[in-house]
């Protein structure tokens, strides 16, 4: 379900009458270049002055007789450097191509090739020490490559290897377990100097030189100087249990994944004060795929109890305990916990998300999309960053409308965020905004602007002449370089029905070539109009959310059952005038009647229609029949099948009549009706007199909270793996499996080793992958969120370098390494 905004990408280079059919936009969020031949995405290349791509694109546009002039100016070259390029291209000769797309450092003697060299062959050079290393390490290149390099040439990346493989041995790390990790690769998990690994393998494995694969001892979790027969018997009472975290014991945890947002754990219970445990308890079970309270039984509680410390375990006593927790201040410190580091901008998505209710309380109707009815619902306005974030959400009923709630909900998110009353905020909202007296309160505020869609816009002919602007939007589908591309071209004009807002009338192209005209109404004039374009555009990123919340965290889970009747929100709610019911019904029954009657009269102005047309043949058959002085068959029988229909007519238009009078006194005296009986009534007084309750919405609203919170964290700790990735198709459903796996975790007094052992079967180069951002993970530096501050160190661990074993009578399984 993840998904990135498209970006929006600005026109560099347009077409003219030397260039008909290349155009060349600059994306700035990727710094790339993207080629159109027409409508057609032809390349995406760096934008980069470095870059190769970059080079062969100038001399390609250059060998094209694009005009010169423009191409220095869009790739901020001179012309002799792009005539380079075209000429290597079309010398033919491809060392001569090399030479030129490498620049000033085409006569490099340390070549990628060579450092890569160097770095594979530094470890094993110097596992016996690094006296002589260097000069050993130029007579392999010279014989291997046939380059001789200085001391001087190398020096820089020598030094940069010795800083970076000097053995560390922590003082808590286990000296004699069954579980340890001592790796023969530094690079891999940093925890076994060069030296411990030409100690414990006298002779290379099979693998030595490349890429260890499957039981390889090198990649082994149980490689060790001792055979576990020597450990067992030295300490036969020491064989570590499940659970045990004594240090220098290795445990077993099911949840052992979730440590990957341990630094949001340890933060997230102390967001009040007194700190509260269990909203890292509650972050914890959400990020482990419980969706609700009751679904916290199936998971593992002592081995949460290991990983969090002091829990709350069962249900029961976690609800009682939520209301409570269940503050307003409580609320609003996650609130702006969940806000950190988002970078929100001044741009934000605002939308309502409806949740249908099927349950017995009388709480109040509005529209539920899901079943297309109007029928119980609750609403959650929700706040978004423009990158698609939650950030603010409220939950109500629908006693005000959206136009109502809409400044409201603004105004105390400004405050619980702490933003200034004068910070200039620009809400985008798809539907339920539009109106006259909104428009007027955002005129009159001068910190919020407001783009919406212009309803009941009716497409115009489009005078390609007439463009003012045209842009480009690219959405990725399965990878990053995979993009559909869409087109726009607006016209941005003061808006007929009130001058004083802007429309920006656009007409959109997708990839298939579907063309839409559409219009957008905004009070922001100073803003560049492909912006608004944009924005209104990727509202998408939204509603996707939304679902997103609610298969992977349950957004629309109900939490609580509590209600608050009406009469309780008293002074708590903003009170309205609204038409009587008495007034409502009658208006309803003197609709119907009218339906009825309008019916009625059609089928009767049809018939007189019809019964005078017939009069007129009558008449022209009659006069016809008295010219010719005789009665012919034929003619006497169409004049009285002529009577016997108008006869017809005159028995039926009778009652239809009187029928119609009836209903036009009934009408009369249902307004008579309406003017007795009051028109406006308290709308809140008709809730109470009706016994309507509203749901209690803090438990809900502390719960929805931490749900966005823990789906903000999966976002920001999944990106790196995504951009390694760059498959979006199953990135999400990968990095989801490894923060849901167990793993063995080895206990130290300062540090804990978590070895994660997934259920998923991982290809070698996804292990790379996932190798290298726990890599980026463990140079963060976490801590256990127990409370101890141990820090953490992540591994990738694999299945078949366990042993698993049984005590009889213990009851505890215990996690042991292959001899």
């Amino acid at each position: 379900m993840f998904t990135d905004a498209p970006s929006s990408s600005q026109l560099i280079l347009g077409i003219d009458k030397r260039n008909p059919l290349f155009a060349l936009y600059e994306d700035f969020d990727q710094e790339q270049l993207h080629v159109y031949y027409g409508f057609e995405l032809l390349e995406i290349v760096p934008n980069q002055p470095q870059a190769p791509a970059f080079k062969l694109l100038g001399g390609r546009l250059f060998n094209a007789g694009l005009k010169v002039q423009s191409l220095t100016e869009v790739f901020e070259v001179d012309r002799k450097t792009l005539q380079r390029w075209g000429r290597a291209l079309q010398s033919g000769d491809a060392q001569e191509l090399v030479r030129v797309l490498a620049g000033r450092s085409a006569g490099r003697k340390l070549t990628p090739t060579i450092e890569a060299f160097v770095r594979q062959r530094w470890p094993r050079l110097t596992a016996q020490g690094t006296y002589g290393s260097s000069r050993r390490l130029r007579q392999e290149i010279h014989e291997i490559f046939g380059v001789d390099l200085s001391p001087e040439t190398l020096r820089p990346l020598v030094q940069e290897l010795k800083a970076g493989t000097d053995p560390v041995e922590s003082e808590d790390e286990p000296k004699e377990s069954t579980l340890t990790v001592k790796s023969d690769s530094p690079v891999e998990d940093g925890l076994a100097a060069p030296a411990l690994a030409a100690e414990k393998r006298e002779t290379p494995c099979d693998c030595e030189g490349g890429e260890p694969e499957g039981d390889c001892p090198s990649n082994s979790l149980a490689t060790n100087t001792r055979s576990l027969d020597d450990l067992q018997a030295d300490n036969p009472k020491e064989s570590p249990v499940l659970l045990d975290s004594v240090p220098g014991q290795s445990v077993w945890c099911e949840h052992a994944g979730v440590l990957l947002f341990a630094r949001a754990l340890n933060q997230i219970s102390a967001v009040v004060e007194p700190p509260q445990p269990l909203l890292r308890q509650w972050s914890a079970t959400l990020l482990l795929g419980a969706m609700n309270i009751e679904q916290t039984k199936f998971l593992n509680w002592q081995d949460l109890e290991l990983l969090l410390g002091t829990v709350v375990r069962f249900p029961a006593p976690q609800r009682d305990l939520l209301k409570s927790v269940s503050t307003e201040a409580t609320v609003a410190a996650l609130f702006r916990f969940t806000a950190q580091g988002l970078s929100p901008g001044s741009d934000l998505y605002f939308d309502p998300h409806t949740e249908h209710y099927t349950g017995q309380q009388n709480v109040l109707k509005g529209w539920c999309p899901g079943i297309r009815l109007a029928d119980k619902a609750l609403h959650s306005d929700f706040i978004h960053t423009h990158r698609g974030e939650p950030i603010y959400f409220e939950t109500t009923d629908n006693f005000e409308d959206l136009r109502q709630r809409f400044f409201a909900v603004l105004t105390r998110c400004r405050k619980v965020l702490n933003w200034p009353a004068d910070r200039a905020l620009t809400a985008v909202v798809d539907r339920g905004i539009f109106g006259a007296e909104v428009f007027e309160k955002v005129l009159a505020d001068p910190a919020l602007h407001l783009i919406t869609w212009q309803k009941g816009y009716v497409a115009q002919s489009w005078d390609p002449k007439a463009v003012q602007g045209q842009l480009v939007m690219e959405r990725a589908r399965n990878a990053a370089s995979d993009l559909r591309s869409y087109h726009f071209e607006y016209l941005d004009r003061d808006w007929p029905a009130d001058p004083r807002l802007r429309q920006i009338v656009v007409q959109a192209t997708n990839p298939q070539g579907r063309v839409v005209q559409v219009a957008i109404l905004t009070d922001d004039r100073v803003r560049a109009a492909a912006e608004g374009i944009r924005l209104i555009f990727n509202r998408w990123i939204q509603e996707n959310d939304f679902k997103y919340l609610d298969k992977h965290y349950g957004i629309n889970q109900l939490t609580s059952y509590r209600v608050i009747p009406y009469e309780q929100l008293k002074g708590q709610v903003t009170d309205r005038e609204v038409v009587s019911g008495q007034c409502q019904a009658l208006r309803q029954e003197g609709k119907d009647l009218r339906q009825k009657q309008a019916r009625l009269l059609l089928l009767q102005e049809k018939c007189d229609h019809a019964a005078a047309q017939r009069q007129k043949q009558l008449t022209e058959l009659e006069h016809r029949q008295a010219e010719a002085q005789t009665k012919a068959p034929t003619v006497q029988f169409q004049i009285a099948k002529l009577r016997r229909a108008h006869q017809q007519y005159e028995a039926k238009s009778q009652p239809r009549r009187e029928q119609i009078r009836k209903w036009s006194l009934a009408l009369a005296q249902l307004e008579e009706q309406a003017v007795q009986h009051q028109a406006k009534v308290s709308r809140l007084d008709t809730m109470i007199a009706a016994n309507m309750v509203r749901m209690e919405p803090q438990s809900k609203r502390l719960m929805d909270t931490l749900r966005i919170t823990v789906r903000n964290l999966f976002y920001r700790a999944l990106e790196p793996f995504k951009k390694a990735y760059d498959n979006y198709r199953d990135d999400h459903d990968y990095f989801r499996q490894l923060t849901l796996s167990s793993g063995v975790l080895e206990m130290g007094s300062e540090r804990v080793t978590v070895h994660l052992i997934p259920t998923v079967n991982y290809s070698p180069q996804l292990r790379r992958i996932i190798a290298k951002v726990l890599e980026q993970v463990n140079q963060e530096e976490l801590q256990l969120p127990d409370g101890t501050g141990r820090k953490l160190r992540f591994r990738l661990g694999n299945r078949s370098e366990l042993q698993v074993a049984i005590r009889p009578g213990s009851g505890a399984v215990e996690a042991e390494t292959t001899p």
